[in-house]
């Protein structure tokens, strides 16, 4: 039987990560180190006690971004010639990203946003010939590979901050949570001697949850400033949806699935299951400090540690950011970005099969943006590029070597009244 020839499903939704897009006009082009600045609408999703020191009374902002990711397998085939094909799959998005508005409200200051932190339109097609089998003397003559992928995340709902010192500020931010989630795999394998493998995968889940978050800012001296948060998403609801169709007449005798046996050389004969589930995982927990120093009034750097704990087959992770924000004259800003997004899988092991991928991603942003006496405009583009190694081959010992490549545009306008 060739199970070892379809896919290792373990890595088809990219939930190893969590900086998956940057969020905000300013907090994305300084890497999204914004825990202890977070005092405009993007602050709702960084740190919502941030609002409290808004400058002004009320303050509108919005953002879209463009993505573009490509995931390179690398030497994931071998042909019957010795050369070796890079598995390719690509992914990209124009999405609005954020939108958010603040505005004083009786001692405090009353926020409610919308964001896009995870999107995902990942698609792959490809074609190989004369491809090395598990079958002596029968090569693949043929191999096609199809994937149509698309996982997305909102969140929406309110924010309040109040301050209980001048330099001392509490906020909160209730989220409604949901995932829309959609997987289309194709695989057809002809063989030199007739035979096919082919297998078709359909998959749909949608969740919903909450998202609470709390916050904390604390400005010691008027140069530094502190911010503390702390995060968790609760799934209450969710459905998944599978469906299976496939025949392998390569097999050298019939498979017996659930105790039912399917004969493949019977070309009548194909396999097919549906199944629907109401799966509620929850996320870990992610605490976030962030501290910020004002080195002058033209010119500060932040910087954020986070933290997310380890939770069903994940494991904990810590993730860094810092930024910097100068100001070349009144009306002008520039910004700069570092950050990491690392994977929350462990390392492969030679000794295992079906295990998930673990590729450690390292970012940079960079940004400018443009104020008139009441809006703002802001351009970005950030760039991002990881390496490690995955298993894509089901059943098989093999690693492959894996490197990911993020291209992102920001565009955002801001606006005073």
């Amino acid at each position: 039987m060739l199970l070892g020839a379809s896919l290792n499903d373990a890595g088809w939704a990219d939930d190893q990560h969590y900086v998956n897009v940057l969020v905000g006009n300013r907090a994305g082009t300084l890497g999204g180190a914004y825990t202890a600045l977070a005092d405009d609408p993007s602050g709702c999703y960084y740190n919502p006690a941030g609002i409290a020191f808004a400058p002004y009374r009320s303050f509108s902002a919005s953002m879209n971004v463009f993505q573009r990711s490509v995931k390179t397998y690398e030497q994931a085939l071998a042909d019957t010639g010795g050369n070796l094909h890079d598995w390719q799959q690509e992914s990209s998005a124009l999405l609005p990203n954020f939108f958010g508005v603040i505005k004083n409200s009786g001692k405090g200051v009353l926020g409610l946003s919308y964001a896009v932190p995870d999107a995902i339109n990942r698609r792959q097609r490809q074609s190989f010939h004369s491809i090395r089998s598990n079958l002596p003397g029968n090569p693949v003559e043929n191999f096609t590979i199809d994937i149509n992928d698309s996982d997305r995340t909102f969140l929406f709902g309110p924010s309040y901050a109040v301050r209980l010192k001048d330099n001392l500020s509490l906020g909160g931010t209730l989220y409604v949570y949901y995932r829309d989630r959609e997987v289309v795999r194709n695989q057809l394998l002809r063989f030199e001697q007739g035979q096919h493998y082919w297998i078709n995968y359909y998959e749909t889940r949608q969740d919903w949850g909450l998202r609470p978050m709390l916050g904390m800012i604390w400005e010691p001296d008027e140069k530094w400033a502190l911010g503390l948060t702390a995060t968790k998403t609760f799934v209450t609801s969710g459905k998944l949806k599978q469906q299976t169709t496939f025949r392998d007449s390569s097999a050298a005798a019939p498979y017996v699935i659930d105790g039912i046996t399917y004969d493949f050389s019977d070309t009548d004969t194909i396999y097919f299951s549906s199944a629907t589930s109401h799966p509620t995982d929850d996320l870990p927990l992610r605490l976030t400090l962030g501290a910020s120093y004002f080195a002058s009034p033209r010119f500060l750097v932040c910087m954020d540690l986070s933290f997310n704990q380890a939770d069903d087959g994940r494991e904990a992770t810590w993730n860094v950011a810092a930024g910097a924000e100068y100001y070349p004259a009144d009306a002008i800003a520039l910004r700069i970005g570092l950050y990491s997004d690392r994977a929350n899988t462990p390392a492969l092991s030679s000794k295992a099969v079906n295990q998930q991928e673990h590729i450690d991603i390292y970012g940079a942003t960079l940004g400018l943006a443009v104020f008139s006496q009441q809006s703002s405009l802001s351009l970005g583009i950030g760039y991002a590029k990881g390496d490690g190694e995955a298993q894509i081959v089901a059943d098989s010992l093999t690693i492959q070597d894996a490197t990911i490549e993020n291209l992102t545009i920001f565009l955002a306008a801001g606006y005073s009244f």
